[in-house]
């Protein structure tokens, strides 16, 4: 058998993604409780660097709170039926996406292992038989990788004020063994949630497999969290240009609103281009989200039954061996 690769994973997950339409669903549903891989957590590093290493400001919360008159009764009761409906809403959501993550990496199972797509409803509900141990990984790996980021700050922020070379040089020190935790908490994460789709065992014995999976293929494990944070990078320019696609429309009617004098395509143009943006947003994001999942587990079950070799130390063999 010939060595898989990542453009294998690559290709095949885009083969899935495209010859499945429902996993853009499920991958836009899954995106709300964050993407798998290091896309997340360099997103959050870049925020708190461009914040001079402040992670999250809860002042506006704060704010809000105290605009309220909480010594009247009816402000109370008001507010703890806000707060029950905004919990309810929270716990469905939460419930929704979970499921939905559930169900992206049991169609890129099955695709792996029979080249076959699972029924809809098939996928759905082994995502949703698995809810509760997939979303302790997801709020421990979330939670864990918060933790980093705040110690990140607070050690960025110490080492910035010194403003010597050692301290630029601890810096740097510190932003690498950051990524590199922060890709060992999400390859541990993904690797048992592949385990739990894949061998339905409790939730111990899927972490303890998945922490086995990533030792045994660390540095797999970081070339392909390099290769997936590139193609974010594609999605995001796909966003960002598709912006001029999606007001095409707008400007055709606000010439139109020009020549003849109908202001009313002027509004109408603009809420035009703003519904096809969103609209726009909301496909690619489905898109990505649900590429992203299928390639780490294909990845996932080359590792679980061939093992996957680096590809940075396959080059390095064949470099000496030549040499």
């Amino acid at each position: 058998m010939h060595e898989p690769t990542f453009r294998q994973a690559l290709s095949r997950s885009w083969q899935l993604v495209t010859h499945k339409k429902s996993l853009w669903i499920f991958g836009l549903l899954s995106a709300l409780i964050g993407q798998m891989g290091m896309s997340d957590f360099v997103g959050m590093l870049y925020k708190t660097s461009s914040e001079n290493f402040k992670p999250y400001n809860f002042s506006l919360i704060l704010e809000f709170f105290r605009t309220f008159n909480w010594h009247q009764v009816s402000v109370i009761l008001l507010m703890l039926w806000l707060f029950g409906i905004i919990l309810l809403l929270f716990v469905a959501v939460i419930f929704v996406a979970t499921s939905a993550r559930g169900a992206i990496i049991a169609y890129a199972i099955d695709w792996y292992k029979k080249d076959s797509v699972l029924p809809l409803s098939d996928a759905w509900n082994k995502g949703v038989q698995r809810f509760l141990p997939l979303l302790t990984i997801t709020v421990v790996g979330r939670g864990l990788q918060i933790i980093l980021i705040y110690l990140f700050s607070f050690i960025a922020v110490r080492l910035i004020q010194s403003d010597t070379l050692l301290s630029s040089l601890l810096f740097v020190l510190v932003g690498g063994v950051s990524l590199f935790a922060a890709l060992l908490i999400e390859a541990v994460s993904i690797y048992s949630s592949g385990y739990l789709m894949l061998e339905k065992k409790s939730l111990q014995v899927a972490v303890k497999n998945g922490w086995r999976l990533f030792l045994n293929h660390l540095v797999v494990s970081l070339e392909l969290g390099l290769v997936l944070v590139f193609t974010s990078a594609i999605f995001l320019g796909i966003i960002v240009y598709g912006s001029f696609a999606a007001f095409l429309p707008s400007l055709l009617m606000w010439i139109v609103a020009g020549f003849t004098g109908f202001q009313f395509l002027i509004g109408f143009g603009i809420y035009t281009g703003v519904v096809l943006y969103i609209a726009l947003v909301l496909i690619v994001a489905g898109i990505y989200n649900a590429f992203i999942t299928s390639s780490w587990m294909y990845l996932f079950m080359k590792m679980h039954h061939e093992g996957v070799v680096s590809r940075v130390i396959h080059f390095f063999k064949n470099l000496f061996r030549r040499s």
